[in-house]
């Protein structure tokens, strides 16, 4: 049988071989699959199909966007009145025609056509289509379809159906694109995906110029991502199209969501530099979203909405130095301001280099501008002017303070006590003590009497705190203690990231396209950082200032040099965190250098007055080389003070410094911070002044400064710190006169204290509310 079958098959080939009989077509032959796209350059392609086809007019390419995007039978007539309607019924129908032989020539299995009736019936894929299924299924994807330039590079003639058709068909898409992109905008922001949502939110504002929650969306993703002035540019393109294009003003919600903006403190911005060298000026942003925080953040917000509804909260966010507690913190609290809370922010310095009480004073600073202020009894802003002198200025009325009774400290928790009352009572109250772990004994005494204090008022505090960078009998060691005992303290711990989190860290950041090179550097980098944000943040700033990372400058994608000579990313050298750092600050200019290591051994940072006496340059100079360090992302710029960005910067410039090197520094900030004031026509900071003379062998500057900052600590009501610095002065006592005059102060304050103490215990049993008597 097998033997009989042979001839006939050879003879089937000859004949197809020969063209007698063609093969029968393929079904991927017949039926190709089309891409249609409308929205941006109008193009069919497909399998032996190109852009758009010469031999299609216009026209024709119309007549298949309106038959891909109306499904079903059209009449031959209505087509015709569709696209020629200006022309003779006849002339019409004879380029109906034409333009369906044309499209029979492109897309011969797609159209069914008879003399009454024309249906698009093949495979074509349509972006318009397909935009519409994503924006039910994906509206991430959907998002990224660009349909306000639907069928704009189509360009017809004569054809007034057929515009009607398309304005219609283009203001529903762009309507629910607005839709959609009002709803990925959202999600963004609410994941802390602040980059994303700045895309998205200029999107959502581009389709709807004049649309109130857009504009709010894009200035709140904007003011999250640090970007206080973009924020402000965005409020104003708003406000410039409502007047030039409907005549309204801007909506209430918007204009209060501004006020916030400005009324921030976090929004100062520094002004930035062009740097010189050549990666500075490359180099990319590295604020990305928050990574690996979803279930940190949702706590935070829940709480927010117990304290907004009228009661107070304790938030203790726990890490490890470079885990990122101010960051999740700096993120919240901006959140905080677009939601309409008051903030307030304070941070700790090191209790022997700092100003007595010097997180309080700077969280009440913080409110000067805050509205609820002037609800304050005047009685109680003349206690709180005591540490807040630049509150007269706003309040020119107020009267002199009572001379305070020594080591007093009541009158002063009652007089914070009535200012955050009086904040909360206009809005809801944030209070952010960063650097807990570094507070003086007395700042937690004072934090630990207002918080119980305000106990039933709108006040939620947030302190941020490492464990491990003191000892458990440390004040702050203490008060962390206390403040868990209440039900009304929620601890939250912060761990490294994984693997996976530095991974879509990178990506965030970079644009990083997903290689398994990649993915293994990623984990290199946790390896060696071992999963704190700020490390690997510190490690990819270092492989750009090496040259190993670039960015494309058209995509924006970060680019490993490896890959162009065909090397693993594997294989890229990746130093410890403290090498990377201290390899990016030796390649610095020697005056950029200079005044870093002033700012790292200043601990809490310079004025640019102070950096111009103790480097003999400008004030302007000054400025200007601190913004560059700022660029340069090794310092930062709050409220006119330059300071490492972080202490692990100021940790690896410090030690490497000389013995010698380190005590004239110390000696040029005591010479400068007391010159500098002097200038200015004001008392310097003496516990400042006292900790740099000491460090730069001035002794008798120390001794003088010390028994000052002693006065002061006893003025302001922080008992424990003037007996400190009275510790300190007879440290650096030089003559028995000094000697004597330290005995006799310590001598008057502990008499004082004593009967102060016992009168505080026994009150404190009469008044069970729990706050302080005064």
């Amino acid at each position: 049988m097998q033997a009989n079958r042979e001839p006939i098959v050879n003879l089937l080939s000859t004949i197809v071989k020969s063209g007698y009989v063609s093969r029968p077509p393929s079904k991927r032959a017949t039926m190709p699959v089309l891409s249609l796209t409308l929205c941006g350059r109008v193009a069919l392609e497909g399998e032996g199909v190109h852009g758009v086809p010469a031999s299609l007019s216009a026209k024709a390419l119309a007549l298949l966007a309106y038959l891909a995007l109306e499904p079903g039978a059209h009449s031959r007539d209505e087509l015709a009145a569709l696209l020629w309607g200006d022309s003779p019924d006849e002339k019409a129908k004879a380029s109906l025609r034409q333009a369906l032989v044309h499209l029979r020539e492109v897309v011969p299995d797609s159209l069914r056509v008879d003399r009454t009736s024309v249906e698009l019936v093949g495979p074509i894929a349509c972006d318009v289509s397909t935009f519409y299924r994503l924006a039910k299924d994906s509206p991430r994807a959907a998002a990224e379809v660009p349909v306000t330039s639907f069928l704009d590079g189509l360009h017809l003639r004569h054809c007034p159906a057929f515009d009607e058709w398309a304005d219609r068909t283009r203001a529903s898409l762009i309507r629910r694109s607005g839709e959609v992109l009002a709803a990925v905008t959202r999600d963004a922001l609410a994941t802390r995906q602040w980059n994303d949502a700045v895309r998205l939110a200029e999107r959502w504002t581009a389709v709807a110029p004049g649309a109130a929650a857009a504009t709010a969306a894009l200035m709140e993703a904007h003011f999250m991502a640090g970007a206080h002035a973009a924020a402000i540019g965005a409020y104003e393109r708003y406000r410039i199209y409502l007047a030039d294009e409907t005549g309204r003003s801007p909506e209430s919600a918007v204009v209060q969501l501004l006020e916030r903006i400005q009324n921030s403190s976090t929004g100062r911005q520094p002004i930035p530099h062009q740097a010189t060298e050549e990666w500075y000026a490359a180099a990319p942003s590295f604020d990305g979203s928050l990574v690996g925080r979803s279930r940190e953040w949702d706590a935070l917000t829940r709480i927010w909405s117990k304290v907004v509804r009228g009661r107070s909260r304790v938030l203790i966010i726990e890490g490890d130095v470079g885990v990122g507690k101010s960051r999740l913190a700096a993120d919240f609290f901006r959140w905080v301001t677009a939601e309409g809370g008051t903030v307030l922010r304070g941070r700790a310095h090191d209790a022997y280099r700092g100003v007595p009480l010097g997180a309080v004073i700077e969280a009440l600073r913080s409110g000067l501008d805050a509205p609820g202020l002037a609800g304050t009894d005047p009685q109680w802003l003349v206690e709180v002017a005591r540490l807040v002198p630049e509150l007269r200025a706003r309040f020119p009325v107020l009267g002199e303070a009572a001379p305070t009774i020594a080591g007093d400290r009541g009158r002063l928790v009652e007089a914070v006590t009535q200012v955050i009352a009086a904040l909360g009572e206009e809005a809801p109250v944030a209070a952010l003590i960063d650097d807990l772990h570094l507070c003086d004994a007395d700042s937690c005494a004072v934090l630990h009497a207002v918080i119980r204090a305000l106990e039933n008022a709108p006040v939620l505090w947030c302190l941020t705190y490492s464990p491990g960078s003191i000892e458990r009998d440390a004040p702050p060691s203490r008060l962390v203690r206390a403040l868990r005992a209440s039900p009304h303290t929620t601890p939250v711990e912060l761990r490294p990231l994984g693997a996976g989190e530095v991974w879509e860290l990178m990506q965030g950041l970079g644009r990083v396209r997903a290689t398994d090179g990649a993915r293994r550097l990623a984990t290199r980098i946790h390896e060696v950082t071992a999963g704190y944000p700020f490390y690997v943040i510190e490690l990819l700033k270092t492989l750009f200032a090496q040259g190993w990372l670039t960015v494309d400058p058209e995509s924006g994608e970060w680019v490993l040099e490896a890959q162009s000579q065909d090397a693993s990313l594997a294989a890229v050298p990746l130093p410890s965190v403290h090498e990377a750092i201290a390899e990016r600050i030796h390649c610095l200019p020697d005056e950029l250098s200079a005044i870093l290591i002033t700012l790292a051994v200043s601990a809490h940072g310079c004025r640019a007055d102070v950096l111009s006496y103790v480097h003999g340059i400008s004030r302007l100079r000054a400025a200007m080389v601190g913004d560059a360090l700022v660029e340069r992302h090794l310092a930062v710029e709050e409220d006119g003070t330059f300071r490492c960005a972080h202490p692990t910067i100021a940790r690896v410039v410090t030690d490497s410094l000389g013995t010698s090197r380190r005590r004239e520094v110390n000696r040029a900030l005591a010479v400068a911070v007391e010159s500098a004031a002097r200038d200015a026509g004001i008392a310097p900071e003496a516990s400042e002044v006292a900790r740099y003379a000491e460090q730069g062998g001035e002794r008798a500057m120390a001794f003088r400064h010390a028994m000052l900052a002693a006065g002061a600590a006893d003025a302001r009501g922080a008992p424990e710190e003037a007996l400190r610095w009275l510790d300190f002065a007879s440290a650096t006592a030089t003559t028995s006169a000094d000697a004597d005059a330290v005995n006799e102060a310590t001598a008057r304050l502990l008499v004082v204290r004593q009967p102060t103490a016992i009168s505080y215990q026994l009150s404190s049993k009469r008044e069970p509310s729990g706050r302080l008597p005064v």
